[in-house]
């Protein structure tokens, strides 16, 4: 079988080292059988490039956003011969499911749609870029004319079987998450992070990029707020340098590291190296960095975004806040730091669930099954 991928991916390219999109698509690709890739990318220096002989990835080098399509498009007219694509995979149902729409009506080959995000008649979405009820217009447009549609949520299946899309056509598949690479660490290198500071202090982490959908002002709120009941407090932000306010920066005693994007076997040991996990997105429709948490065993606190939704049982495993409320968030927060021993009991039962529910290979033979399926 071979399988074209439109994607907005950028780690695919090598641009960009942190998370594991790469191996990812490399397992995809060992059991498919072959993968072309093709990146929206404004890269000028970005070549066609065979990461294996399954794989291959290109740029579009696009000039500008405006030319993605166009050029995505004539990539995979020129590549579409002599071995023709049996399936064609979106990332989204914007830009690229519109790419793969146009695909699809050229060369008549069946067309997957991706939904990572929790865009469909989400509120917080919709306001964020003016341009978002337009590209939900696009998306609706589009899941009509796929073949199939992959959700990382059954409450995001919900929502477009609601909308009158046929149930048949989507199947609930997560993002895949290597848990063993999250499970082993580096013993010394977690000792060096946490003897940067006192190491009586508790330390909070938040893994994320800079986007208004991380909602860090309510973050931020609850950390300052925690911090006038509980001084020994340290706060790591990874994957958003320099992006902390003055506010939090203000306060002297309440230690604080801001670090950019990491590979994730450094990631892993800040993990290991913390204490409590908070996220406080305004939306997600998966939430694959509370699995990591979870498998590295800590306690998680996160707003009720469809994704935390789809992993947390509130209480059990974790605990579940009101969006934009960062006084319930930092309530929670003060309850497992003044709890040390239901925060390792929540802990473990995160770690437990996601073993169980989360089984790396499994995931990525139901998502080989679907592409199979619809060939």
């Amino acid at each position: 079988m071979r399988v074209l991928i439109i994607s907005l991916d950028r780690t695919l390219l090598g641009i960009d080292y942190s998370g594991d999109a790469l191996e990812r698509h490399q397992e995809y690709a060992e059991q498919a059988g072959k993968l072309d890739i093709i990146v929206f990318s404004k890269s000028k220096s970005f070549k066609k490039k065979k990461i294996s002989p399954e794989l291959t990835v290109y740029s579009t080098n696009s000039t500008s956003k405006i030319n993605y399509i166009f050029n995505a498009y004539n990539i995979a007219k020129n590549i579409y011969w002599p071995d023709k694509f049996d399936l064609i995979v979106c990332q989204d149902p914007f830009l690229t499911g519109l790419t793969g729409w146009l695909i699809k009506k050229r060369f008549k080959v069946p067309l997957l749609i991706h939904f990572h995000g929790d865009f469909w008649e989400n509120k917080y979405w919709l306001c964020e870029r003016w341009f978002n009820p337009v590209f939900l217009f696009l998306g609706k447009f589009l899941v009509k004319g796929a073949d199939g549609i992959r959700v990382v949520s059954s409450i995001i299946k919900d929502k477009l079987i609601e909308d009158g899309v046929d149930k048949k056509k989507i199947r609930v598949i997560p993002t895949p998450v290597d848990l063993e690479r999250f499970e082993n660490f580096d013993e010394e290198k977690v000792n060096k992070f946490r003897k940067k500071h006192d190491p009586d202090r508790k330390v909070i982490i938040n893994v994320g990029r800079h986007d208004p959908s991380k909602d860090y002002k309510t973050l931020y709120k609850a950390i300052s707020l925690v911090y006038e009941d509980y001084k020994k407090l340290a706060f790591w932000q990874i994957g958003n340098k320099d992006y902390l306010p003055e506010k939090i920066k203000g306060d002297q005693n309440l230690i604080l590291t801001s670090i950019g994007k990491i590979k994730q076997e450094e990631l892993v040991n800040y993990y290991h190296a913390s204490d409590i996990y908070v996220s406080s997105s305004c939306h997600e429709s998966f939430g694959k960095v509370l699995i990591e948490a979870m498998a590295c065993g800590l306690p998680v606190i996160a707003t009720e975004t469809t994704g935390s939704k789809e992993i947390i049982r509130d209480g059990v495993n974790g605990y579940l806040v009101p969006i934009e409320d960062s006084e319930a968030l930092a309530k929670k927060i003060l309850f497992l730091l003044n709890n040390p021993d239901k925060a390792e009991e929540i802990g473990q039962a995160g770690r437990k669930m996601v073993k169980g529910k989360f089984n790396h290979e499994k995931i990525i033979k139901e998502i080989i099954k679907f592409w199979n399926d619809l060939t």
